[in-house]
């Protein structure tokens, strides 16, 4: 499975309130897993753009997604100064790379996926963790939607 299926997948276990926290090096994958759950959303693959110049983009659908890419923000105060609090919360589902620059002020219940590249350039790997009651239980949701397809060793989901 690809970073953009993954996303896909994961959109369907997805509910509002959603904060997926993304890690990893440039080139992980981070955006493309971003795009692939907008997709899962149905939201159209063209219009989902890597927000790092805008820093925060904003997607209609069902469940609106909110994709923050922090690269840019160096310190505490710049990221206090975008507000981030109004979006965690139901209806949204929130997205935010480089949320390693964030740590102090992310919610205490998220998704917290750390991408990394596998032995291969081209080959990613995805450690997800649940940091909450709502989170673990979309990590369970997970892994039953993944367990159906058993060879599949990608991501890895820790408890």
């Amino acid at each position: 499975m690809k970073t953009l299926e993954l996303g896909q997948q994961i959109a369907k276990i997805l509910t509002g309130g959603s904060i997926l926290a993304l890690t990893g090096e440039l080139g992980s994958g981070k955006t493309q897993f971003t795009r692939g759950v907008g997709i899962g959303l149905g939201i159209p693959e063209e219009h989902i753009t890597s927000p790092t110049f805008t820093l925060i983009q904003e997607y209609p659908a069902t469940i609106p997604l909110i994709h923050i890419d922090l690269y840019r923000l160096e310190t505490h105060a710049d990221i206090q100064s975008l507000g981030l609090s109004e979006y965690f919360q139901t209806p949204y589902i929130v997205i935010i790379e480089w949320a390693d620059r964030m740590q102090r002020a992310l919610p205490s219940d998220s998704l917290r996926l750390q991408f990394s590249h596998g032995e291969h350039h081209e080959v990613r790997v995805v450690d997800i963790q649940g940091t909450g009651s709502k989170s673990r239980e979309s990590v369970n949701r997970l892994n039953a939607l993944l367990s159906q397809n058993p060879d599949n060793d990608f991501p890895r989901i820790s408890r």
